[in-house]
């Protein structure tokens, strides 16, 4: 190759060159140019996604506090009112005892006062058994041939026999008849056994009766 053509082929690999370097330049501008307009783009919808769910988070948490505010309404409310029925319960109750307590007083009093009625007629049932024993006894012991000393101590001691019955039933006609044969002069021995006899059987009745204690007995 003659230095001629040399020159002009160094000459146009040169302009080619300076046409491509001024083509490149550019486009590599505009890479620049679009990868830092890219970058802001991608954080602002990073930061738009995240901000969405931070929000979306933030609604939930509030969401779940009321839900939390109003369960623990509500379960102040509840212990409130099963307080205020406890308290009302217990107040019923206290009236209760009160109530209790006031009628166990008369109640105790009667109580006292039936046992002390059923003991003394208790006592006055052995009483009345003594007597119809004592009525049988005597009935028994009649004898219408005895000595004047031995009628003697018969008579005080029917008359004795006569004041305690009287004591016991003082409105028995069985009494009432013993009391006048026993006035007679002198006093019938068969009609004083027969007397007896039929008083014992008052006396048995009146025992097995139970009937209440006279007055100031």
């Amino acid at each position: 190759m003659s230095s001629a053509r040399r020159v002009i082929a160094l000459g146009a690999l040169a302009l080619l060159f300076a046409c491509r370097e001024d083509r490149v330049t550019p486009l590599r501008d505009e890479i620049a140019k679009l990868k830092k307009e890219r970058v802001p783009t991608e954080q602002r919808e990073t930061a738009k996604r995240e901000a969405a769910e931070a929000e979306s988070a933030r609604d939930a948490a509030v969401a779940r506090a009321s839900q939390d505010e109003a369960a623990l309404s509500a379960a102040h409310a509840e212990l409130d009112r099963m307080r205020a029925a406890l308290q009302r319960e217990s107040d019923r109750n206290a009236k209760l005892r009160a109530d209790l307590d006031a009628r166990r007083e008369p109640l105790t009093s009667v109580a006292s006062s039936v046992d002390a009625l059923e003991l003394r007629a208790a006592e006055r049932r052995r009483q009345l058994g003594v007597l119809r024993d004592q009525a049988k006894s005597l009935a028994r012991a009649m004898r219408p041939d005895d000595p004047a000393w031995a009628e003697k101590r018969r008579l005080a001691a029917l008359a004795e026999f006569e004041r305690n019955v009287a004591a016991q039933l003082p409105s028995s006609p069985e009494v009432h008849a013993l009391a006048g044969i026993l006035a007679a002069t002198p006093p019938d021995p068969a009609a004083i056994t027969k007397s007896l006899n039929a008083l014992a059987e008052a006396l048995d009745r009146s025992a097995s009766e139970g009937e209440s204690p006279v007055a100031g007995n």
